[in-house]
Formats: C-alpha cells, sequence, structure tokens
C-alpha cells in the first residue's frame, strides 16, 4: 500500500510523480497475477504466501526504472516477471538452497 508513494516520492512533482506511482501500481497487480498463476501451477490452489511475497517484488522490480517506462503495458511486464520469478524463487529455489547449503 505504501510502495508507491515510496517509489513516487522521489521523482520530480507532476506528471513524472504520476506517472511512477500509476507503473508502481500496475507492476505490483500484475506480479500479483504472476504468483497466482505460479501458484496454481505448483499448488493448484492460490497460496497466499507467495502472492505476499510476489506483490513485493513487483514494487521492487518497478523502482528503478518506474520514471522511465512510459507504457503501462511495459511496466506490467516487469511486474509479471518480477512475481513468476518471485514465486519460482520462494517455492523451488529456496527449499532447493536450503536442502543444499542450508541457507
Amino acid at each position: 500500500m505504501y510502495w508507491p508513494s515510496f517509489n513516487g516520492a522521489m521523482a520530480a512533482q507532476g506528471d513524472e510523480q504520476q506517472r511512477v506511482i500509476i507503473n508502481t501500481n500496475l507492476s505490483i497487480a500484475a506480479g500479483c497475477m504472476g504468483a497466482a498463476f505460479m501458484s496454481r501451477i505448483y499448488h493448484g490452489k492460490l497460496e497466499m504466501t507467495i502472492v505476499m511475497n510476489a506483490t513485493l517484488a513487483g514494487g521492487v522490480a518497478i523502482g528503478t526504472a518506474s520514471n522511465i517506462i512510459t507504457s503501462p503495458a511495459a511496466a506490467m511486464w516487469v511486474g509479471l516477471f518480477a512475481g513468476t520469478w518471485s514465486a519460482f524463487g520462494f517455492e523451488k529455489l529456496g527449499p532447493y538452497l536450503a536442502d543444499k547449503i542450508n541457507l
């Protein structure tokens, strides 16, 4: 809920700040969609821990480029990519690393 304002605080005033906030919201929403998709693949149902992690991943992924990206579709692609990889990392990569190197 506060991530768009966190990203928007560093942007210039006016149109750029509004674009950053909109891009961050779109990226977060697309990250949730990607996580829901991956959750359905892995568990056959919606797993909220995966979705919560991917929500943060969507906001973080768009944070550095949110003032550069001018297309809403590009912001959503960034969020979808981040959410999907976050879900993969949480579900598959995390347990693998815990098993192999006790991380």
